[in-house]
């Protein structure tokens, strides 16, 4: 059964200007305290859906057929609760994205604020090779693409990890993935052999730290960007729009066969968490959903400018209708017919 969350929203009406005129905005602030299902995302886990830590960690060997991202983590949060579904992908404004994690053991191999370039995970012989800038692995937040049939809506904890098995390249249900500049999700797990430093949606922080530190048992990461970017903020507004965000952590701190270094964090079922010691995984956003647009063009009121305005103004053609009247000669034509191509998105 799914645990009780606290839960704190605000809706607040605005009007915010537009690229070419007003939009009224419903502006949203929303947290929750845990996520829905947390996952640790790695093939030999037994227990899919109930374990009380996750790890993440990277293998770069070549013994084992394992994606170099090897030990991921995949959170998820419901948001249809607190924040509207359905009114569109393109009208969710997102100001900030806020997504937390509380270590459950101490990092003892330095506190990374930064990404590393893919260079300097390679062999220091190799010609390549670029020596990394500061100590340790960064953790990293990004979004969760799917394959196997499964997506964002039909994802579970208990989802087969592969269809496959354990072993594999590229082979896992769930995987972590850099939002494209075209909006498509890129599996990033062997990142290495792909040839790229990948673009995460945040690095974990810790107030207060400085690169190298030794971080302790119950430190608190953050995850923090905006919507920005244009893809990022269609990724964001379609999830919000269907009613679910699924996020993917990941590290390329190294692990070894019975060893290495380990980065363990609180998920949902563990004891701790469940009795309010710790806190598993928590999410907060803010932002505005688009309620009403009335910027020159947009005759559909649809808060883009595009096909659907075109047929209204042909519908409206030769009339005074004075809001498809665009350049205000009194008739709907030809020159009303330019302007609004010159104001398409």
């Amino acid at each position: 059964m799914p645990r009780a969350r606290r839960l704190a929203t605000t809706v607040l009406f605005a009007a915010v200007a537009g690229p070419t005129g007003v939009l009224h905005a419903q502006a949203i602030e929303g947290t929750w305290s845990a996520p829905d299902a947390d996952r640790w995302n790695y093939g030999f886990n037994s227990t899919p859906g109930t374990r009380s830590v996750g790890s993440v960690f990277g293998y770069t060997g070549d013994l084992y057929e394992f994606d170099q991202r090897d030990g991921q983590i995949v959170i998820a949060f419901d948001t249809a609760d607190r924040i509207e579904t359905g009114a569109g992908a393109d009208r969710y404004r997102i100001d900030l994205v806020e997504v937390t994690i509380t270590l459950a053991d101490a990092l003892a191999g330095g506190y990374d604020p930064t990404s590393d370039a893919w260079t300097s995970h390679l062999d220091p012989a190799d010609p390549a090779y670029t020596p990394d800038r500061d100590p340790g692995r960064a953790i990293e937040l990004f979004a969760t693409g799917f394959r196997n049939g499964v997506d964002a809506a039909t994802w579970t904890e208990s989802t087969p990890f592969s269809l496959v098995g354990p072993f594999g390249y590229g082979v896992r249900t769930a995987f972590a993935a850099e939002v494209g500049t075209d909006g498509t999700l890129i599996d990033v797990s062997n990142s290495i052999s792909d040839g790229r430093t990948p673009i995460s949606l945040a690095v974990g922080l810790v107030d207060g730290a400085a690169a190298g530190d030794e971080l302790p048992e119950g430190t608190v990461l953050r995850f923090t960007f905006d919507g920005s970017l244009p893809a990022v903020q269609a990724w964001l507004g379609s999830g919000l729009d269907a009613g679910r965000l699924i996020f993917s952590l990941s590290s390329l701190i190294e692990a070894e066969q019975e060893g290495g270094d380990f980065i363990d964090l609180y998920m949902r079922e563990n004891p701790l968490v469940t009795v309010g010691v710790r806190s598993a995984a928590t999410l907060r956003i803010e932002g505005s959903i688009a309620t009403d647009c009335v910027e020159p063009g947009d005759l559909d009121h649809d808060c883009t400018i595009g096909g659907g305005d075109i047929g209204i103004m042909l519908s409206r053609w030769g009339t005074a209708d004075p809001e498809a009247d665009l350049d205000g000669n009194g008739v709907v034509n030809g020159g009303d017919f330019g302007v609004l191509l010159s104001l398409f998105s």
